[in-house]
């Protein structure tokens, strides 16, 4: 019984001892590090001298710099192009002169005339008699044939014309634009502006040939109500607001080419424009001296006298007051 006992405790205490060697057995042993083993010092030969480390070396300069370096730092010799085909055909051309003499050219600065306001201002005024034609074209037909005495019915297109008073007031802003326009031609070219600014004194004389017409159409209603020849007076107002339409509509492209052409353009626009002026002033006093000689009987001395105090009188006035205070 004994034996049986230390026989199986040997046994136990055997298969123990083998397993233990067969598990060390099987576990790896452990490399040696190849990084640890790069940073020991190899063994050297004592005859042998160091090698560089090819890392720590500084990098040496391309060859091919190198080289440039040396071909742009060394003396050049020129390049003779007078016996090339290039420079041949250069020297023959015929359109341009390349081995010629340069020609020095003066050149003055280019001033600006500065009529930018004018074009606006020409542009604004044709608009508004385009607008006046196209709207109004049986007004204006009617206009021309009552001033040309294209037609027998005088009264009667008359009477027409009277029926569009919108015609008529526009083309009324059209004398007074044209007209204050041309008076301001006319001082600033003779220069009686005074280096006042060109559009103030546009606007003066606008302001004032409106205040004139004005004037007159209030002073002649009212002494037709007072003399009770109301009939007489309208149709004075009427011939000499047609007169004025004409004459808008006439000088309009005269003072264009006033404004933007030459010296000898201007010339010829101012003379036909003093032309113009002069033949409607006197169709106008003519035509209302035979009507108001026909309603009412007068002299022709007192006409005369009407027209040095109703017509030229103010427009000499202010033409005066424009010259000393403008």
């Amino acid at each position: 019984m004994k034996r049986r006992l230390l026989f199986i405790i040997s046994l136990v205490i055997l298969n123990a001892v083998l397993f233990a060697q067969s598990v060390a057995t099987q576990q790896p042993v452990p490399a040696k590090d190849s990084i640890a083993r790069q940073i020991l010092p190899a063994k050297r030969d004592p005859a042998r001298p160091p090698k560089k480390d090819t890392a720590r070396v500084l990098a040496r300069p391309d060859s091919l710099v190198a080289q440039n370096l040396t071909d742009s730092t060394a003396a050049k010799t020129p390049v003779d192009y007078s016996t090339s085909a290039y420079h041949r055909v250069l020297k023959e051309n015929p359109g341009f002169n390349f081995f010629g003499k340069a020609v020095i050219r003066t050149i003055t600065e280019r001033r600006i005339a500065g009529k930018e306001g004018l074009f606006y201002l020409f542009s604004g005024l044709f608009i508004l008699l385009a607008l006046v034609k196209a709207a109004f074209g049986k007004y204006f037909q009617n206009l021309f044939a009552v001033f040309f005495r294209a037609s027998m019915k005088q009264k009667q297109i008359r009477e027409q014309l009277l029926q569009t008073p919108l015609a008529s007031l526009l083309l009324n802003l059209l004398f007074v634009a044209v007209g204050g326009l041309y008076a301001a031609f006319i001082i600033h070219n003779r220069g009686g502006s005074h280096g006042i600014s060109f559009w103030l004194l546009y606007g003066y004389c606008a302001a004032g040939l409106a205040l004139v017409y004005l004037g007159k159409f209030f002073v002649l209603k009212v002494l037709g109500w007072t003399l009770r020849m109301t009939a007489s007076t309208d149709t004075y107002i009427f011939i000499v607001f047609l007169c004025n339409k004409i004459l808008g509509i006439f000088l309009l492209p005269v003072l264009m080419a006033a404004a933007f052409g030459d010296a000898g353009t201007v010339t010829v626009a101012m003379t036909v424009s003093y032309v113009l002026v002069i033949g409607i002033f006197l169709y106008r006093y003519i035509s209302a001296y035979g009507y108001i000689n026909r309603e009412v009987r007068t002299s022709r001395f007192h006409f005369f006298l009407y027209l040095c105090a109703f017509e030229v009188a103010p427009l000499l006035l202010i033409y005066k007051v424009l010259l000393k205070f403008v």
